[in-house]
């Protein structure tokens, strides 16, 4: 499975967007996220076709709102030969 890991100094629970960067509306991909017992948040990209996009994480922790953007992409495995 791929996927986009985050370590965080406290548990976190939230929203994830992911979208094309070439992408004007329409898909996104939509999912509620909560980070395991160590701290570690991994978000899953198998969805995700080859391209550029776009992952936008809001969470809230001690009453205080959190956010994360940030562009990331996914490639093709080179095949072996």
């Amino acid at each position: 499975m791929k996927t986009i890991t985050f370590n965080f100094n406290h548990p976190v629970k939230g929203n994830v967007i992911l979208s094309p960067l070439n992408c004007i509306g329409g898909l996104c991909l939509r999912m509620k996220v909560e980070s395991s017992k160590d701290n570690l948040l991994k978000i899953p990209v198998n969805d995700c076709n080859e391209g550029k996009w776009k992952l936008l994480l809001d969470w809230e922790y001690d009453g205080r709102i959190f956010s994360h953007q940030e562009d990331f992409e996914i490639t093709k495995k080179p095949s072996v030969v």
